[in-house]
């Protein structure tokens, strides 16, 4: 996948941020591949404004515009990472279009929705030996995707990408500075603190928490409970207080949630620790905050502070915290596209863009990557088809006039109906056969064809042998509308995997009823 596409008349690019009560802007310049800064702008949220209301918000940055003299109308944002389903999964290598094909197959098995409600896009972390790679794969609702659409289009910018915070703010730390070290990087938010937790520039774990944070800031005490007043003079009924409870700071509520969040960290890489932790967001200038985090983690801990060569006039380190987000958007433009995350123009097999364009489901994507073997296949045009069966049918009504044109137009009729069903719309087929096949915790598929006799082979590696047996159960219980049953499928001969994860190389034969022993 390319780079975001920056055009060479027009090279600059607002990256922009919000959340309940501020607004981030940084109207960043690309020259040979390296990023400048024009102005960053960090302002408050008015009490009339609604960060959730895509008018209010979309005229409110409009405003912002305008006040501060930018000019540049091509936008990025991000979506902050409660508003995701964020999963790390281990793939066989391939090229971007088997990737992603096996991306959406096993991401339409864990979604808690319905996929053609999401947008899904993943990122490659590394690649491992024997064939694997690690990728991060989220799925965002797209009423949440069209919710950042519509304030952009407010605004009067026009949106170029739409990416993933938390690797925003991977992105936006000095690779030299994590590089071989494990960095707990925590970015305060008024409502939402996202938990990142970098091994070596990787993103391994994150998480957003709920952590309220009053505008007092973190420093604020904790509100006192209230005291119940006696109803008359004469009741000596002892009230109900709360003080016994404790009340926690809002520092000492985030120090819990990041503490669970390493946990849980650590109960997938036992033994691991944190070398250094960096704090963003909302940040106090004193360094009590600090301090906090080096005595319950036992690791060093700072500020954000931004890389050295990007800094603009007037920058402080006080301010920089904030804008972590926003940097680290500027600097994953020159980066190559498979490593991060686009909603807007998400990495997807090609039949699947097609699907998307008629309004369709997104094809499963295992079988989506040879999608496109089924162009060799000739049937004409689904507007063809109906076009000619209407004139077709004109004729036939005209020649009823006569028996014996009438005879010879049904006969054309029935030639041409048998034409027809000789012709498949694959993708459909392809559809259907998606549940059938489990998810890669059980078994990844390593080769696939299928012919224009409706003959499809399938190969794959499996934890066992009962894999396959499983697959041509659920294959033969795909029913069409009369209730009968589409595919006939029966497995092959299993032998050994040299792959102690899927030791069993197998396969399974598959043929479409509507096609089988025609020629």
């Amino acid at each position: 996948m390319r780079a975001l596409n920056l055009m060479i008349g027009e090279r600059n690019i607002l990256c922009i941020d919000w959340d309940e009560r501020s607004l981030r802007l940084l109207d960043a310049r690309l020259a040979r591949s390296r990023l400048r800064i024009a102005k960053a702008v960090h302002v408050p949220l008015p009490d009339d404004v609604s960060y959730r209301d895509p008018v209010s918000m979309g005229l409110f940055l409009k405003r912002t515009l305008v006040e501060h003299r930018i000019r540049t109308r091509r936008a990025i944002v991000d979506v902050p990472r409660q508003d995701v389903v964020l999963n790390l999964m281990s793939l066989p290598k391939g090229s971007i279009d088997e990737m992603s094909a096996m991306v959406h197959v096993q991401a339409a098995k864990e979604l808690p929705f319905a996929k053609d409600q999401a947008v899904i896009d993943y990122a490659v972390v590394r690649e491992r030996e024997g064939g694997m790679c690690e990728v991060w794969v989220a799925a965002v609702r797209t009423a949440v995707l069209d919710r950042y659409q519509q304030v952009i289009a407010g605004a009067g910018l026009k949106l170029e990408r739409v990416g993933l915070r938390p690797y925003a703010n991977v992105a936006s730390l000095v690779p030299d500075e994590i590089a071989d070290q494990r960095t707990l990087m925590v970015d305060i938010g008024p409502g939402m603190t996202e938990i990142c937790v970098i091994d070596s520039g990787r993103l391994v774990f994150s998480r957003a928490a709920s952590v309220s944070i009053p505008r007092e800031g973190l420093a604020s005490s904790p509100e006192k409970p209230a005291v119940e007043k006696k109803t008359t003079e004469t009741d000596d009924a002892i009230p109900f207080i709360d003080d016994r409870r404790p009340r926690v700071s809002p520092v000492e509520m985030l120090l819990i949630e990041v503490s669970r969040t390493v946990e849980a960290y650590r109960a997938t890489s036992p033994g691991s620790t944190i070398d250094q932790i960096v704090l963003a967001g909302m940040m106090e200038s004193d360094r009590s905050l600090v301090e906090r985090f080096e005595e319950r983690f036992g690791a060093p801990c700072r500020v954000y502070e931004m890389p050295s060569n990007l800094r603009w006039p007037g920058s402080s380190g006080e301010k920089e915290a904030a804008f972590s987000v926003v940097i680290g958007l500027a600097i994953s433009t020159t980066a190559e596209g498979s490593l991060f995350f686009d909603f807007l123009h998400p990495k997807e097999p090609e039949a699947g863009q097609r699907v998307r364009q008629r309004q369709r489901p997104l094809l499963v994507a295992t079988v989506a990557v040879f999608v496109g073997a089924a162009g060799l296949i000739a049937y004409s045009p689904i507007r063809h088809r109906k076009g000619e069966i209407a004139r077709l049918q004109a004729i036939r009504t005209f020649k009823n006039e006569n028996k014996d044109d009438r005879k010879e137009m049904l006969s054309q009729f029935k030639d041409y109906q048998a034409w027809q069903g000789k012709n498949v719309i694959w993708i459909d087929e392809l559809m259907r056969l998606a549940d059938a096949f489990p998810g890669n915790k059980e078994a990844y598929i390593t080769k696939l064809e299928f012919n224009d006799k409706g003959k499809i082979t399938v190969e794959l590696a499996a934890k066992d042998e009962m894999v396959a047996t499983m697959i041509v159960d659920k294959v033969a219980e795909i029913k069409d509308k009369k209730g009968q049953s589409v595919f006939t499928a029966k497995p092959g001969k299993d032998t050994d995997s040299t792959d102690n994860e899927y030791p069993v190389k197998d396969q399974v034969f598959i043929e479409l009823e509507s096609l089988a022993g025609q020629s």
